[in-house]
């Protein structure tokens, strides 16, 4: 299935943290914005990385980007907030039509839920249908769009995504990403910014994950607004354990980056150092590529094998190489972005994975 193949490529470049998307025919924009808490006049034009803002905001307050197509469908995605995937915002959306949501959080609890004319016809766990534990009624509406219980194996977002297209007719790729879009900032009004940024609110297993982490736990309850030096380098660390690194490569190069970042050195007096750097990760994703069937999915290396091996020590040494930018936030971005694809083939089981997950939550500028 093209679609599926498409998302199970591409979701992750696409969305770096957890998110709500809420699929919606039969209403307009205005009565889509109402019912997400907002208010018509709070609606403008912008762009995805909007969304971000949300992070900063309260609690009841929130950013929703919509997409609205030629069609009858119109897409809210939401950062942090989860209030399409609410049954009772559902069954308002789907009132005079049809709804579809899908929500994952930072630990992958996730939900896929589908209304009409009000009613919650199916709900179901997305993660569960790709175990041992799937519930066979949800398999056979899914097999109506195309998606079996292989898809749902492989990749349950990109099976869930796939159904979202085929039922909704909008594809959500990179070139959507960047395009223009309808932002709703749902604000309520307040008094002046305040002088930090507040601590990340996060659930009792966060709260132990980052208990045996203390470096991340002071980030976490202190989220940086100018000084990224302690947080590229933990994604960089992690990049770098995580592919083995020291064990395999130059073990003083890869200490001699590590030495940059710490010290907050970057741009033009590190050319040198990332240009070595670009031209071994280079190296590495050609032997990568000698090595490949064509089969495999690039976004996700499978470190049990010979080229998923290569692949992750390449995006680790590109995280180095990234987090040495002239930029600081550009730095810590690029190392986020290769880190995560480093720790990905775990995901769930993976503290690391978890660990730049909160990270990215904690550093995204408002």
């Amino acid at each position: 299935m093209v679609a599926f193949s498409t998302y199970k490529n591409a979701l992750d470049s696409i969305f770096d943290v957890p998110a709500c998307l809420t699929w919606v025919r039969g209403k307009e924009v205005e009565e889509v914005a109402r019912l997400f808490g907002g208010r018509p006049e709070q609606i403008s034009e912008g762009h995805f990385v909007d969304l971000y803002d949300a992070y900063e905001m309260e609690e009841k307050e929130g950013v929703v980007l919509i997409t609205q197509v030629a069609g009858d469908w119109i897409l809210a995605v939401e950062l942090t907030r989860y209030r399409g995937a609410k049954p009772d915002v559902l069954r308002g959306l789907s009132a005079d039509g049809e709804a579809l949501a899908l929500a994952w959080s930072i630990e992958w609890d996730a939900t896929f839920a589908y209304a009409r004319t009000g009613r919650i016809d199916v709900a179901f766990d997305p993660v569960r249908q790709a175990t041992s534990a799937y519930e066979a009624e949800y398999l056979e509406w899914s097999r109506a769009y195309g998606i079996s219980s292989r898809e749902w194996q492989d990749d349950w977002r990109a099976a869930a995504f796939a159904i979202a297209e085929s039922m909704s007719g909008i594809r959500i790729d990179r070139d959507w990403k960047d395009q223009a879009h309808l932002v709703l900032r749902v604000e309520e009004a307040g008094d002046e910014e305040p002088d930090q940024r507040p601590p990340l609110k996060l659930p009792l297993h966060m709260r132990e994950l980052i208990s045996r982490h203390p470096r991340v736990a002071s980030i976490v309850a202190s989220p940086p607004i100018e000084e990224f030096t302690e947080g590229t380098l933990i994604v960089a660390e992690l990049a770098v354990g995580a592919a083995g690194l020291r064990e395999s490569l130059n073990r003083d190069l890869v200490e001699e980056a590590l030495a940059a970042i710490a010290t907050g050195r970057r741009g033009e007096q590190m050319n040198t150092l990332r240009d070595t750097l670009d031209d071994l990760a280079e190296s590495l994703a050609a032997q990568a590529d000698q090595v490949m069937q064509g089969r495999e999915n690039i976004h996700r290396p499978d470190p049990n094998t010979d080229w998923g091996r290569l692949l992750m020590k390449h995006h680790a040494v590109k995280a180095l190489s990234g987090a040495l930018s002239g930029d600081p936030y550009e730095g810590l971005t690029l190392a986020l972005q290769h880190a995560s694809t480093v720790t990905a083939p775990t995901r769930k089981q993976n503290d690391d994975y978890r660990m730049l997950r909160l990270l990215a939550l904690a550093i995204h500028r408002p």
